[in-house]
């Protein structure tokens, strides 16, 4: 060949070459683009996954604390309502009485006046059924005064055994 003609061919060689190295240059730009354009997914998947995991640890960690306190709480008010119950039943055990020792006294009072009333009435003539009544109400006075005499020891003397119990 001819040196005109060879440089005629690497004349067209190199214009063939300028026009297809667009081609393979933007074949090869896609070709990096789509590849990092994967890496970074799989990166940026791997990073979500390792964040997923570290907030399910925390959530998990969350749980157990949430399921500890929960307990506790339990376990206090719990305490609480055995503390209530039992301050309820030593306000009952004073207070539970629904008589005094003035009511006691009332009733004594109330008997020796019944029994007054019935000496008198027996000197009269015709209150025979007053007498009857008062000497009945008397007693039954009488009774219900000992039953309260009763209920006033006896609370001292359970709470005194609670006391020592405990």
């Amino acid at each position: 060949m001819q040196p005109h003609q060879q440089v005629l061919a690497l004349g067209i060689l190199w214009l063939a070459t300028l026009v297809v190295m667009p081609f393979l240059f933007a074949t090869a730009r896609r070709r990096a683009h789509a590849l990092g354009f994967m890496e970074g997914r799989e990166i940026k998947d791997v990073a979500h996954a390792h964040r997923i995991g570290q907030l399910e640890r925390d959530l998990a960690d969350k749980q157990a604390e949430l399921d500890t306190a929960r307990k506790a709480f339990t376990a206090h008010m719990e305490a609480r309502r055995e503390t209530i119950a039992e301050l309820e039943d030593r306000i009952m055990s004073y207070t539970g009485l629904a008589v005094t020792k003035a009511d006691y006294q009332a009733l004594i009072s109330a008997c020796e006046t019944l029994e007054i009333a019935g000496r008198t009435w027996k000197q009269l003539k015709g209150a025979e059924a007053w007498v009857a009544r008062t000497e009945h109400q008397g007693r039954s006075l009488r009774e219900l005064a000992g039953r309260v005499r009763n209920e006033l020891r006896d609370p001292a003397a359970s709470t005194f055994e609670r006391e020592v119990a405990a």
